[in-house]
C-alpha cells in the first residue's frame, strides 16, 4: 500500500484548507486503519478553523466518517469491516476499556475529539486511524454514507436522553441544522407528542416537515411565542437549543412553559446575557449537553438500521475531497444546505 496519502490540511486562520500529501497513519495494537468512505463537514469544525488559537497549524480535521479496515491490530477486526466511528479519544490511563474510567466522558479533560489536535489526526483524508475500541460496526442495511450521520445524530440522542421522559410532551426544537433535525427525530423516537422546528432557511423548514415535525416555524417572520399560540400548543414542555449564538438562551427561557425543561445543545464561542428572574418565574431547569457516551452510537446504529431513509434525507451534498476546501469556505455562509459529506473516491 502507498505511504502517502491526500489530507485537507488547516494551515492558519482566514486561510483555505489545502490539499496535500502526507504520511499514511501508521497502527499501534488494538488499532484500525480505516479507508474513509464518507466524511461530514461539521459546525464545529467551520468554528475551530474561524476561531484564532483553536486548531495548531497542520491539522486535519474530521470527526464524522465512515470506513472500510484495511488493517488491523485487533482479533475481533477483520479486513473489509464497515465501520462508524465515535471520534472521543479518551487518555492513555482508560484506553484498554475504551472509555473514562470515572464516567466524565468528554468531560474528563484528560480526553479529546479526533481531528482538533496534531496527535490525532481526523478523516478529511483518504486513510484515518482509530483504536478498536471507537469502531461501531455498521448494520447490514446501514450504507457508508448515511453511516456518516451516526456521530451527529449521537449528539442528539445524548441531549434527548439527559432531558429524561419526553412522552406526551409538547417540544420546541429551536434551529433545523443537523443537530436540530437529529434532536427532531429523537425526540420523536422517545415519545415527544407534538415537535416543532424554528428555523429561518426554507429549505431546513422543509426537511423538518419531511422528517415529521408537527409544524414549523420562520422565527424571522413571527415571534415564538406567537406562533405555539397560533399552532394551538402554547409554551412547550420541552425546549432544544440548537444554534448556540448570543441570545439564544434568553430565548428559551422566554418561550418555555412553567416548570418546563430545555437542554442547551448549541455551543456558543462568546459571552452571551441571559435574565435570572425570568427563570426564576418559570421554575425552569436548563440542561447543557456535551457529545456522548457509546451507548448513544449504539442507540443511533439500530434506530438507523430501523429508519435508513432518514439520514439520507439530511445530506445534502456530496463532494470529492479535492473540492473540500472550495466547499468549506462555502458553507461559512451558505445556510440551507444541511449535511455535506466528502469522499475520498
Amino acid at each position: 500500500m502507498e505511504r502517502l496519502m491526500k489530507a485537507a490540511i488547516f494551515e492558519r486562520t482566514g486561510e483555505r484548507l489545502s490539499i496535500h500529501e502526507v504520511e499514511r497513519p501508521t497502527l499501534g495494537d488494538n488499532e484500525l486503519l480505516l479507508k474513509v468512505a464518507f466524511t461530514g463537514i461539521c459546525g464545529s469544525d467551520l468554528h475551530a478553523a474561524e476561531t484564532p488559537g483553536a486548531l495548531p497549524p497542520g491539522t486535519i480535521m474530521g470527526h464524522e466518517f465512515t470506513g472500510e479496515v484495511v488493517e488491523s491490530t485487533s482479533a475481533g477486526w477483520q479486513i473489509g469491516t464497515r465501520v462508524a466511528t465515535n471520534p472521543h479519544w479518551v487518555c492513555e490511563i482508560c484506553e484498554s476499556g475504551g472509555k473514562c474510567h470515572a464516567g466524565r466522558d468528554q468531560a474528563c479533560a484528560n480526553s479529546c475529539f479526533m481531528g482538533f489536535t496534531l496527535e490525532v489526526p481526523g478523516a478529511y483524508a483518504e486513510y484515518v486511524r482509530i483504536r478498536a475500541s471507537q469502531a461501531i460496526r455498521l448494520p447490514d442495511n446501514v450504507s457508508l454514507r448515511d453511516g456518516a450521520l451516526m456521530e451527529p445524530l449521537a449528539v442528539a440522542r445524548h441531549a434527548v436522553d439527559i432531558c429524561g421522559a419526553l412522552t406526551g410532551d409538547s417540544v420546541l426544537v429551536i434551529g433545523g441544522g443537523p443537530i436540530g433535525l437529529g434532536v427532531l427525530l429523537m425526540a420523536i423516537e422517545a415519545g415527544a407528542r407534538k415537535v416543532v422546528v424554528s428555523e429561518p432557511d426554507v429549505n431546513r423548514r422543509a426537511c423538518a416537515l419531511q422528517l415529521g415535525a408537527a409544524a414549523v416555524i420562520d422565527p424571522t417572520a413571527e415571534d415564538l411565542s406567537s406562533a405555539m399560540a397560533r399552532l394551538s400548543i402554547g409554551p412547550p414542555d420541552v425546549v432544544f437549543e440548537c444554534v448556540g449564538a448570543p441570545g439564544f438562551l434568553q430565548q428559551t427561557i422566554d418561550v418555555m412553559a412553567v416548570r418546563a425543561r430545555a437542554v442547551i445543545v448549541g455551543v456558543c464561542m462568546t459571552e452571551d446575557r441571559l435574565m435570572p428572574r425570568a427563570a426564576i418565574r418559570k421554575e425552569a431547569t436548563l440542561r447543557f449537553a456535551l457529545g456522548y457516551s457509546r451507548k448513544d452510537f449504539e442507540h443511533v446504529s439500530q434506530y438507523l438500521s430501523r429508519n435508513p431513509e432518514k439520514a439520507a434525507a439530511m445530506v445534502s451534498k456530496v463532494v470529492p475531497l479535492n473540492e473540500l476546501p472550495d466547499v468549506f469556505d462555502q458553507l461559512r455562509s451558505q445556510k440551507s444546505l444541511i449535511k455535506v459529506l466528502i469522499t475520498p473516491t
